[in-house]
């Protein structure tokens, strides 16, 4: 056989044993797609396919768990009940009961398998979303332990200021210092309920993962972000804290809805109430008499009597008192701002800053993985060596 064809042969079958392997690591070795957070600034339509959020991802066990869950949310025009029905046939209600009806929708889907993508669909009123056929998709990965909780606390209202119940609010943490993991962590979330809990969200933010909800997120509460969005029947309001400003003992600060998203973001202060003075009343003085004259008569006898005696009064004794006028012996601390009560820190934090995994102190993130390196070395070496079978046959066919 011509020694030429033998060369241009084994030099196509070397480059098409490289797009092979170019096209495995395209489908496993590549990074999963980080979550899409379009869903917090889309606005509500007739179909509701671009609000749909998934948030709240948790995996605690590697196997079938109700410890293993995800959250749907979205919003319509009109208030409709809203479940959610994974392509398995499994169906789950709205967390507030399957009997709810509103224009915002809540649904914690349970009972998972731990590193399994699920595909859903949204039954919202009398329609099924189906996400233009493609269905929905939440990527579970594989189970972490569980950490020290971490949570962080805020207001939400109403434009006219009354709680706004059914508001869902979605966090996202963000690298601030640029230590600890970069980047962004997937959406976790809450409900306004307020029959359960007032006007106020309390997130856990020890359930942070990576945008793709795969590896866990180190987060520094004084150095890192949280960005809040708060979305309800009323409009919507985002805004970005540092992470230790939401947590307690510091006051929560209020988000005010709004149609156009500008809503108010008030950050609230502590409160201190100063001593309140006790007034002093002053004794009133009574004159008191000591003695009375008194006439002793003679006895039944001879001997003569005594001449009477007579005690005279003694002067009434006075001791002043200082005295306060009544509207500077109180002093009264008026304050309209309600003052939320938290539990107080167990310890004063360190001069020094921590780094925070999960909300357990000094913990760092495990060593990212290098596999996508390793195959674009294999992928370049085996490109070089094709190139190279090419222009060895191409001067054997020249002689």
């Amino acid at each position: 056989m011509n020694p030429a064809y033998q060369l241009r042969r084994a030099a196509l079958v070397f480059a098409l044993i490289v797009a092979t392997a170019l096209l495995v690591w395209s489908r496993t070795g590549a990074a999963p797609l980080a979550q899409d957070t379009s869903c917090l600034t889309a606005p509500v339509a007739a179909d509701p396919t671009a609000t749909v959020c998934v948030s709240q991802v948790i995996v605690q066990v590697n196997a079938s768990s109700e410890k293993n869950q995800f959250v749907v949310s979205w919003r319509t025009r009109e208030a409709e009940s809203g479940r959610v029905r994974l392509v398995d046939g499994a169906t789950f209600e709205d967390v507030r009961g399957a009997d709810f009806v509103g224009k915002t929708h809540y649904v914690r889907v349970s009972n998972l398998k731990a590193k399994t993508d699920y595909l859903f669909d949204i039954i919202s009123g009398n329609q099924t979303r189906t996400n233009g056929g493609k269905h929905f998709t939440a990527q579970l990965g594989a189970a972490q332990e569980e950490t020290t909780p971490y949570f962080i606390i805020g207001h939400v209202y109403n434009p006219d200021g009354s709680p706004a119940d059914g508001a869902i609010v979605l966090a996202q943490v963000r690298d601030g210092d640029d230590q600890g993991t970069p980047g962004r962590t997937g959406l976790l979330s809450a409900l306004i309920v307020t029959r359960d809990g007032g006007d106020l969200f309390n997130i856990n933010l020890g359930y942070a993962r990576k945008q793709n909800n795969l590896q866990p997120y180190a987060f520094n509460p004084s150095g890192d972000r949280v960005f809040v969005t708060a979305l309800g029947e009323t409009g919507h309001v985002s805004d970005q804290f540092t992470i230790s400003d939401l947590h307690p003992p510091k006051p929560p600060p209020s988000l005010m809805l709004s149609e156009t998203g500008s809503g108010i973001v008030a950050t609230a202060t502590a409160t201190l109430i100063p001593d309140t003075a006790t007034p002093t009343t002053t004794p009133t003085p009574t004159e008191t008499l000591t003695a009375t004259p008194t006439n002793t008569p003679p006895p039944p006898t001879r001997t003569a009597a005594p001449r009477p005696t007579h005690t005279p009064n003694a002067p009434p004794t006075f001791e002043l008192v200082p005295t306060r006028e009544p509207a500077q012996a109180t002093a009264l601390a008026l304050d309209d701002v309600p003052t939320l009560v938290a539990n107080s820190a167990a310890s004063a934090p360190d001069a020094q800053r921590t780094r925070v995994f999960g909300g357990v102190p000094t913990i760092q993130p495990p060593p990212s993985n290098n596999n996508a390196v390793l195959w674009i070395a294999l992928a370049i070496v085996l490109f070089v060596g094709a190139l190279l079978l090419g222009l060895a046959a191409f001067f054997v066919s020249r002689r």
